[in-house]
């Protein structure tokens, strides 16, 4: 890959370097990775940049199969062509203690549905080295495949019809986007890439008024006519490090940041494979995957806390990659995922006390949520954790202004919670009013209707004409509580207790 081949002079100083490029471009879109020093080295999308930015303090760039010495060039696309991906409607994930009734749990749907269903396999065994990671997760979906439009009409459809399950879409890629790539050098000398080039900087390089570190593979790459998508290829654990500022404050004691590093390490590896299917990065730089800061040196504690958790992940059952989610604060009891999420039971996200020693308090039932809300149990409990127990003020104009908003039902006058998790978060409300009912499903869905309420384990009264909400706990509370694992680390507590704390029946293994 990457090697120099003679190219060929045409007229006014265009150049065609697209031979054989099908092969790279083609292994760039799998799930695969490269490995340097024993080491995974996976692609990131960095940012998205319009036609004619500079590049600039480069040594070279490839096109195709040859090198091109260069100090700057800029960019355009032309003859763009968008990849192909069609979806699957997924009706239900099934835990692998559910597959073998796989068949039957098929033909329900395809009876609740009217249509044809399947059993699809998202994720892939990957070989690392000598360790054989595992990041499969099952689900029963539509057999035909939609398009995008089409696959969101379905979704409004079943959402509404099946509000207690997690009906989503899952892409599937046919075929990838096609383009040239226009490039101009600093010489006025013309070339013409198909697909990508690959950008060999120097110690930093520019892009437009942007700098980013030099010594890394740098891929432009189009996903429309009118911009091209920066990509960058580096090592699992030179990411982390700009992941984890993101996450966590550089003030938490080194092992919570190494509790931070494995769990954010381990979603990497749950991901590959799964997100952008169609493009040629395994995840991208925002929230949606994991929030990378690319700008500014990495502080050396940061850097410590990757170090010393090196090729370290959790895994379930040997070889099946984890989930690691993570919120603020669980407010002393974490959550079921099932609850939160309405996926497949994972036994290691099952809701935990958040203490030495767990309460005969059962948050399902009110009277002891209540009793729980008077207390300061929970290892989240510290002076800088604003949220371990809160308290929220709704005018009653102001509530039905929110609630109204989904549904007019006039002035409200009762709030039940049809159903709590283990943690006493709500993931099915009604909200009774003069006019009408209505009810919500899902634990973010009750909190972006009240205006973003912390989280949803709450109790809910009215004094005179206000409402009272009364609360624990910052974020959906499933996984690690950040708080919590801050306060383990205060305390004397390793990376492992924490994550043993909050991912039980999970093993820390060290995959490279």
């Amino acid at each position: 890959m990457h090697k120099n081949i003679v190219f060929f002079f045409l007229i006014f100083l265009v150049f065609s370097l697209s031979a054989d490029i099908s092969q790279e471009f083609d292994f760039l879109h799998s799930a695969s990775f490269s490995f340097r020093n024993n080491v995974p080295y996976i692609r990131v999308h960095v940012k998205s940049y319009e036609n004619g930015t500079k590049i600039e303090n480069i040594k070279s760039f490839e096109c195709g199969s040859s090198e091109i010495a260069a100090k700057s060039f800029t960019f355009s696309v032309s003859k763009f062509s968008p990849a192909v991906v069609k979806y699957r409607i997924a009706f239900q994930e099934l835990a692998q203690s559910e597959l073998r009734s796989h068949a039957e749990k098929a033909k329900l749907w395809s009876m609740k549905t009217g249509m044809e269903t399947d059993i699809f396999v998202h994720g892939a065994i990957f070989s690392i080295n000598k360790s054989t990671i595992d990041n499969r997760e099952y689900f029963i979906t539509s057999k035909e495949l939609f398009t995008k439009d089409e696959s969101e009409k379905l979704l409004s459809k079943f959402r509404e019809l099946f509000p207690d399950y997690n009906i989503v879409s899952i892409p599937v890629h046919e075929s990838n986007a096609s383009s040239i790539i226009n490039v101009k050098t600093d010489d006025g000398k013309n070339y013409k890439c198909q697909n990508l080039l690959l950008i060999h900087p120097k110690a930093g390089f520019m892009a437009g008024n942007d700098s980013y570190p030099g010594d890394k593979n740098y891929f432009i790459t189009p996903l429309a006519a009118s911009k091209g998508e920066l990509v960058i290829e580096d090592s699992v654990e030179n990411i982390l490090q700009r992941i984890l500022p993101g996450e966590m404050f550089l003030s938490a004691p080194l092992e919570t940041l190494k509790a931070q590093a494995v769990a954010a390490r381990t979603d990497i590896f749950m991901q590959l494979g799964k997100r952008h299917v169609s493009e040629i990065w395994h995840i991208c730089s925002e929230v949606h995957c994991q929030k990378v800061i690319w700008n500014g040196k990495v502080d050396s504690k940061f850097v410590q806390a990757v170090k010393e958790t090196e090729g370290e992940v959790l895994l379930f059952n040997g070889t099946h990659v984890a989930r690691a989610p993570y919120c603020s604060s669980a407010g002393g009891r974490t959550e079921d995922i099932r609850n939160v999420w309405f996926t497949a039971e994972k036994p290691y996200l099952s809701g935990v006390w958040d203490g030495d020693e767990p309460l005969q308090l059962d948050l399902l039932k009110e009277e002891d949520l209540a009793k729980f809300l008077q207390s300061d149990y929970g290892e989240d409990n510290i002076k800088m954790n604003k949220r371990h127990r809160w308290e929220v003020r709704f005018t009653q104009e102001k509530l039905n202004s929110l609630v109204n908003s989904r549904k007019n039902i006039g002035n409200i006058n009762k709030i039940n919670a049809l159903s709590r998790g283990v943690s006493g978060r709500i993931y099915k409300i009604e909200f009774v009013g003069n006019s009408g009912k209505l009810t919500v499903y899902g634990e973010l869905n009750i909190r972006r209707l009240l205006d973003n309420l912390y989280s949803s384990a709450f109790l809910a009264q009215k004094e005179g004409d206000e409402w009272i909400f009364s609360g624990m706990g910052w974020g959906h509370g499933v996984g690690m509580s950040q708080m919590g694992a801050v306060s383990l680390g205060r305390k004397g507590r390793d990376f492992r207790f924490i994550l043993k704390r909050y991912y039980p029946k999970t093993e820390i293994s060290k995959i490279y």
